[in-house]
């Protein structure tokens, strides 16, 4: 049957043009009845699980079959990735020896053996935990791969270790073209960038009532100023440069206070834990420091409130690869001060609709301004909002990932 439109994709009649609307319906026509298996490693937190949450829905509505599989790694293998991941993220110089690669690689087998007798006509393989799927495993074919990480500037070592694996993929997908690896051949590698759905409980518009009243429920005082960053628990979103811009502001500002907003509830994420116990020395026993990482309290109409109410929105971020919160807040009329980390400034014009500062001093500086010149930050914050509109809602991402499983069915033929 052909689809003719669908109610998940009309919703966005006005926000974006038709001319987009339509093109997703033709991309969407020859792809119809294909069943798609996305493998993933959580199936909560993380940008990739959120992600998968609005897009696939949005896919099978329009006759495209999807699954999604979660697979579950054991302590040896999640410490070996994230090892891996800050290589690949230029932050360690690092080796990787051949003992741990066999040990990895026996771990994802055992991993995936619940799922050994998946059938799909395509499979999307997601981040680099898993890319020896499509090798280890070549019912697991064709395939495609995404990577989600800032790999801008990866080790040699880490580069040349991953790609090894990526012979096994139709088409590498990546999520700024920053981040492609340069041995990739053009024809075998495509960008998909990220989106947001307005309609979603984290972004649909709150009175200012409603949020204060979630925010005081955090132990905010909405009285008095407040600096917020959206971010899991993790080393390369620097959530300790936050605490030292809000320190610098405070004293000119005494009255701000600051968020640290993080559920811990991405369960490939082994190290949160570690970081927030030293993100809690760090901020001491300052009462303006909140530091708010329960998944149960953290719901999508709070998370709502911070990024919306809070008066400055920050994303430090020293490695990103896209950032979604970033978009998350422009769309709510917030100008982010953010970082030059790829995602982020991939996302923010600087002294348009945000700012760019590495160091805490400018970030503290431009905090300031943006606090005190709310004309300014208003002006900032719409050019943000029509910024996101025009580039990063959901059918922008959509019409992308279609034009990849399109790409992959002409590479390997009808399938």
């Amino acid at each position: 049957m052909t689809i003719v439109t669908t109610p998940g994709l009309e919703r966005f009649r006005g926000l974006v043009s038709d001319d987009l609307l339509a093109e997703i319906y033709d991309l969407a026509r020859p792809l119809q009845g294909l069943h798609v298996l996305h493998i993933n490693t959580t199936a909560q937190g993380g940008g990739v699980a959120a992600l998968l949450r609005v897009l696939l829905p949005l896919v099978s509505e329009l006759g495209i079959p999807h699954t999604w599989r979660v697979v579950q790694l054991n302590e040896f293998a999640a410490t070996f990735m994230a090892r891996l991941t800050d290589m690949l993220q230029g932050g360690e110089p690092g080796q990787i020896t051949p003992d741990d690669q066999r040990q990895f690689l026996d771990s994802l087998q055992s991993a995936m053996q619940p799922f050994a007798h998946e059938r799909a006509d395509l499979y999307y393989v997601h981040d680099i935990q898993l890319a020896p799927l499509g090798q280890l495993f070549p019912h697991l074919r064709p395939a495609l791969w995404f990577n989600h990480i800032d790999t801008a500037q990866p080790n040699p070592v880490a580069l040349q270790y991953i790609s090894q694996f990526l012979d096994a993929y139709a088409l590498c997908t990546f999520n700024t073209p920053f981040s492609i690896f340069p041995q990739l051949p053009a024809e075998r590698v495509a960008v998909i960038t990220l989106g947001i759905d307005p309609f979603s409980e984290r972004h649909v518009p709150l009175s200012e009532a409603e949020g204060q009243a979630l925010l005081a429920s955090c132990g905010i005082d909405p009285g008095r100023p407040l600096i917020t960053q959206v971010s899991r628990f993790g080393r390369w979103k620097n959530p300790w440069q936050v605490i030292e811009i809000y320190r610098l502001v405070k004293q000119r500002r005494p009255d701000v206070q600051v968020a640290l907003v993080g559920a811990l509830e991405a369960s490939d994420d082994i190290r949160a834990q570690a970081i927030l116990a030293d993100l809690q020395q760090w901020a001491g026993d300052d009462p303006d420091i909140h530091l708010l990482w329960d998944p149960a309290q953290l719901t999508a109409p709070v998370v709502n409130a911070f990024q919306r109410f809070s008066q400055v929105i920050l994303q430090r971020s020293s490695r990103e690869g896209f950032g979604l919160t970033v978009a998350e807040a422009m769309w709510k009329y917030q100008p982010v001060v953010g970082t030059s980390a790829t995602g982020v400034r991939y996302q923010i014009t600087h002294g348009r609709d945000g700012f760019i500062a590495d160091d805490a001093a400018s970030a503290a500086d431009y905090t300031l301004y943006l606090l005190e010149d709310r004309e300014r930050w208003r002006q900032m914050g719409e050019a943000a909002h029509r910024s996101v509109q025009e580039r990063f809602l959901l059918p922008l991402m959509l019409r992308d990932y279609l034009a990849a499983l399109r790409r992959v069915q002409h590479l390997v033929g009808r399938v």
